[in-house]
């Protein structure tokens, strides 16, 4: 056989010889349902597959975590293990050391991976399929393990089947691969009795003087289709492998499995497995079931010993399939392609991983949103990232402000309930200053105490450990963790009790600082606002000004005045150590910086302020306004961090700015002016704020008047922006003052002035493309005597005049500028600009990140000293082309988009270049710019990454619009106005798709006519089903109030357009 990628009538992405094609890493998605407890898993191509698991994170995991490259070396031998022995001879299964005749495949699914062996040597087809268990109160990864003679005779074997290293719980990942010898000394396994070896250390291994006890542990168990309840387990590999400490074979196998499960093992002191031999008598199938996982104590497993047999294994297999499939019925899309169908169920459930699958909880008068099933992106090609995942039920994880807000960006389009929730948190989250945490947390409740006793009375016993936990801030899973880890039975239900409990309780957003203020974040906050309006146009003048309860996030971490950061190293003027932690602040208010804290009156001693989304829309957007750069035209990376694109780490040294953080300004600013024109209404402003807006326009007026030149401005600008730091860095007064829309849009209108000027230059500076960053060099500068910046104590100095050193095009600024362009002559000029440009790979068809870097210096940051075509440098980033793509989109290169769509869209990329499922986004594709051939149109780091979020979005554009719902004299229609081409449409000229969730829609265009452009196909007839007994007709393409209404609420299940 050679190596072979194909999708079966299972939906299975099928790889022939897995072992010899390109090495991939991935994993499993983690998903246990909210009734169950996740572990997480990543596999690779090479061995057995399954290369680590655990649970929570890497300091918890099982089976021990490796970088991608090192699993791929170790695998083999610290992995799965399947030895069989026939007449005396001993074959080891998926070795790539095997001398027997075999063929093998991988079957990839969404929430299972299986492997086959077709042994011709033995005449056996061994097949091991695995699942992290749904729906139970631990977690564990199952293993089967199927064997089948092919001859379908009766065969006798010897099987010996397990895992070498089973790690047990309380040794992490880091210290275990930094002092493994030193840690064995804590290692034991117990339990042993009852056949479930359990692996935990025997105390707490840090090196302190509190030790505690460690209670929880890891856990083996086995049983087989030939035997009644749970096998033996060999968990002391020396047992097996005897003196061969290599582990490339079982040297201690020299005799039966009966006398091998009889030897003498040492629990102690070792690095112990979990092995299981057995013998079998094969006539159709024998089957051998592993589950490894972990668990709070060792009685709550064995008191289920009883009910792990073959069928309870078969039922959870169904369930896994069904939990992750169920979630995808959201995105379910039917089109002449089955490939893209399935694609963007791939691409939704990735998304969810990331940003969470939105729960509406309906708790009494309260709709809580509650994420599950999120986590942080790493993985092995992710070492870097310390991903988290909540072991327990309702699962939440952590994750950085950027990956979370982006990959929430469509749960309104999925769920209309979500409604304001997350516009809500990811504003509060905005500080004072226009900054915002890193990290975001799973939120938390806060029980209202004056109801303790009222739920308490549903207990029998543990009152006062429930009590305990109520008393602070909980998440679900602690009150259903509770509950079942004490076996407290309740005269209703769980779920009742949990929903009881959260009516009487309020939702806390929870984030902390984490490093860094990078110039992007803020940016994704509009596309929550946007696709808010999209489903919600009808309560726009609520949403802005009624609710208010959107608050200031806070930090003890502050951006440094010019005169602290700018610096002088070996002769050149920098900007170095720009942001300060001030454990003073901490210590005065008695905050921790790595807690969840928000802005206060009274200079930080008094209540929590809050205010309305158009008051927050405005602070935020005058921070980023007096943020800009020297010249006008980029915002300034001044908090340490640069913008989305990480690896350009250099460039806050080196003053630099990002053009796209203005393009975002100015949708900000012109929705500011729209709404201001649209309402006349006033509204409470601190007076911090007040002044440096009123500051800020005074000085823009002078400028436009020509009273200074841009260095003036700019350093008037700068200094009003430093003195208004200084003033709300403790708190703010609380004095408010009275301010009026009409006053906003004549500021604001003048302001939007400001940026146009400033993106007009910068076009020029890109040569008809819009450059992305900016640098300055301090052209005149004067030292500050005595004076030394605080954080690394360089010398200060006072710069008196800057010179713009543009940098070489970048993709991520026509992305973000395209998008708002409404000169569709002007952003096709733009878009044959970038293609004809070395952005575009004209061997791939695909876009980069960037031009070629080579005359620039490694100052820049790390994207500089990286290979070209890999990683940030100048290879295809996926999230940056895919959102590219939805530029084209929204500024209606519907062509352009379609023609590109076929050779960037992974769906459409032939798996043997690809290099894995096309069904799975990468991080990022080799481009042909790298010196290394064989990678050339390779994806690397699988699936988690912000394309997901735009391709979601460029879906929903594709099949229903870009605007679908409007509010027009005080009416709601909806109008689905798909982006369609005529080859998109099957046989019978349909596409169908779930619209909001809930309701299927199905296209006929029987003449399978484009629904863009000339000629196009035109909507004329609507058919809606409301029940088996009623259906509505309505002519042309608007749906009226009344049932625009019932499809938003969910109460309509299938729409039908008829095109003409």
């Amino acid at each position: 056989m050679s190596v072979e990628y194909s999708f079966n009538d299972k939906n299975q992405f099928m790889i022939e010889d897995y072992d010899k094609a390109k090495t991939f890493a991935s994993f499993l998605p983690g998903i246990a349902g909210v009734d169950g407890i996740p572990m997480w898993s990543f596999y690779v191509n090479r061995g057995q597959g399954m290369g680590s698991f655990g649970v929570k994170d890497k300091d918890n995991t099982i089976m021990e975590f490796f970088p991608a490259n090192l699993m791929y070396k170790n695998i083999e031998l610290q992995g799965f293990r399947t030895f069989i022995k026939y007449q005396g001879k001993i074959h080891e299964i998926f070795s790539s050391m095997s001398q027997d005749q075999v063929e093998r495949k991988m079957a990839i699914e969404k929430n299972i991976l299986s492997i086959e062996e077709v042994n011709k040597t033995l005449n056996l087809k061994i097949k091991v399929t695995y699942f992290t268990m749904p729906k139970e109160d631990f977690a564990a990864i199952v293993r089967k393990v199927e064997i089948v003679d092919l001859n379908n005779n009766e065969v006798e074997i010897e099987v010996l089947d397990g895992l070498t290293q089973i790690l047990p719980y309380g040794v992490s990942n880091s210290a275990y691969q930094s002092m493994a010898n030193l840690s064995r000394a804590w290692f034991d396994v117990y339990n042993l009795e009852n056949n479930i070896p359990y692996y935990k250390v025997r105390a707490t291994t840090s090196d302190s003087s509190e030790v505690g006890e460690v209670t929880k542990g890891n856990f083996y168990l086995a049983f087989a289709s030939n035997n009644e309840g749970l096998l033996p387990t060999i968990f002391d590999v020396d047992v097996i492998f005897g003196t061969n400490t290599s582990l490339t074979y079982p040297a201690g196998w020299d005799c039966s499995v009966e006398e091998l499960n009889k030897r003498i093992q040492i629990p102690q002191n070792k690095v112990s497995g979990g092995f299981t031999a057995v013998k079998a008598s094969i006539k159709d199938k024998f089957t051998l079931c592993s589950i490894i996982g972990h668990i709070a104590s060792p009685e709550l497993i064995n008191a289920k010993k009883h009910n792990f047999t073959m069928e309870y294994i078969k039922n959870k297999e169904f369930e896994a399939r069904k939990l992750v499939d169920s979630l995808v019925e959201d995105t379910k899309t039917k089109t002449s392609n089955a490939l893209f169908d399935k694609y963007i169920d791939s691409c939704y459930l990735d998304n969810i991983l990331r940003g969470g699958y939105p729960l509406a909880i309906e708790a009494g008068d309260k709709n809580h949103i509650y994420h599950v099933f999120s986590r942080k992106h790493g993985d092995t090609e992710r070492e870097y990232n310390f991903f988290s995942l909540e072991p327990a039920y309702y699962s939440q994880g952590n994750g950085n402000f950027r990956d979370v807000n982006q990959n929430r960006r469509s749960d309104i389009l999925f769920n209309p309930k979500v409604k304001n929730f997350n516009v809500k948190q990811f504003m509060s989250l905005i500080q004072a200053d226009g900054y915002n945490p890193l990290s975001v947390k799973g939120s938390t409740f806060t029980f209202d105490n004056s109801y303790m006793d009222e739920v308490l009375n549903y207990l029998e016993k543990g009152k006062e450990g429930f009590k305990s936990i109520l008393e602070e801030n909980f998440t679900p899973g602690d009150i259903i963790t509770y509950l079942c880890e004490n076996n407290i039975d309740l005269s209703i239900s769980n779920d009742e009790y949990l929903n009881l409990i959260l009516s009487k309780s309020t939702q806390n957003y929870e984030a902390n600082f984490g490093e860094g203020y990078w110039t992007d974040h803020w940016t994704y906050n509009m596309d929550l606002v946007d696709t808010y309006l999209n489903i919600y146009p009808d309560m726009l003048e609520d949403f802005l000004f009624e609710e208010m309860d959107y608050k200031y996030f806070d930090s003890p971490v502050k951006v440094l005045k010019r005169e602290e950061k700018y610096i002088i190293k070996n002769g050149k003027v920098r900007q170095y150590g720009s942001i300060f932690e001030d454990e003073k602040k901490c210590h005065d208010l008695g905050i921790d910086i790595k807690g969840t804290n928000w802005l206060k009156t009274e200079g930080g001693k008094g209540k929590v302020y809050e205010t309305n989304l158009y008051a927050k829309l405005i602070s935020l957007a005058l921070n980023k306004f007096v943020t800009m750069d020297p010249y006008g035209m980029g915002i300034e990376m001044e908090g340490e961090k640069p913008g989305w694109n990480d690896a350009m780490n250099g460039l806050p040294g080196l003053f630099g700015s990002g053009l796209n953080e203005t393009a975002e300004l100015k949708r900000i600013v012109e929705f500011i002016v729209e709404v201001s024109s649209k309402f006349n209404k006033d509204f409470m402003f601190p007076v911090e704020m007040t002044e440096l807006l009123m500051h800020t326009e005074k000085t823009l007026n002078r400028y436009l008047n020509e009273e200074f030149e841009e260095f003036e401005y700019w350093n008037k600008i700068a200094t009003l922006r430093e003195e208004y730091r200084e003033k709300i860095y403790y708190g703010i007064a609380g004095e408010e003052v009275k301010l009026s829309s009409k006053e906003i849009l004549q500021a604001f209108t003048k302001f939007n002035h400001k940026i146009n000027k400033g993106l007009e230059k910068a076009l020029e500076y890109g040569n008809g493309i819009y450059p992305t960053y900016f640098t300055y060099e301090a052209k005149e500068y004067e030292i500050i005597e005595g004076k030394v910046n605080p954080v690394n104590g360089y010398q200060n100095v006072k710069v008196n005049a800057f010179e713009c050193k543009p940098m070489p095009l970048f993709l991520e600024g026509p992305a973000r500028t395209l998008k708002s362009m409404k000169d569709i002559n002007k952003s096709r000029t733009l878009y044959k600009a970038i293609k004809e440009s070395d952005i575009y790979d004209k061997k791939l068809k695909m876009y980069k990140t960037s031009v070629p870097l080579d005359e620039l210096s490694n100052e820049i940051g790390r994207a500089r000293a990286f290979t070209a075509g890999w990683l940030e440098r100048e290879a295809v980033f996926l999230h940056m082309e895919y959102k590219y793509l939805l530029a084209l989109l929204k500024a209606g290169l519907y062509n352009e988009y379609y023609e590109d769509m076929q050779t960037t869209l992974t769906a459409f990329l032939d798996p043997q270049v690809y290099g894995r499922s096309t069904l799975e986004n990468s991080s990022f594709i080799a481009s042909s710019v790298n010196p290394d051939d064989a990678v050339h149109g390779r994806g690397f780091v699988a699936r988690l990454s912000g394309s997901t979020a735009e391709m979601l979005s460029i879906w929903f554009i594709m099949m229903a619009g870009e605007k679908v719902f409007t509010y027009e004299n005080d009416k709601l229609q909806l109008e689905l106005s798909p982006i369609l081409p005529a080859w998109l449409f099957d046989n019978e000229g349909k596409v169908s798709f779930t619209f909001l969730g809930k309701t299927e829609v199905t296209y006929h265009n029987p003449k399978k006519l484009n629904t863009y452009g000339e000629n196009k196909a035109v909507a004329d007839k609507i058919i809606i089903t409301v029940n088996e007994n009623e259906k509505i007709e309505l002519k042309g393409n608007i749906i009226t109030e009344d049932y625009a209404k019932a499809i938003r609420d969910g109460k309509i299940n299938k729409v039908d357009i008829y095109f003409k």
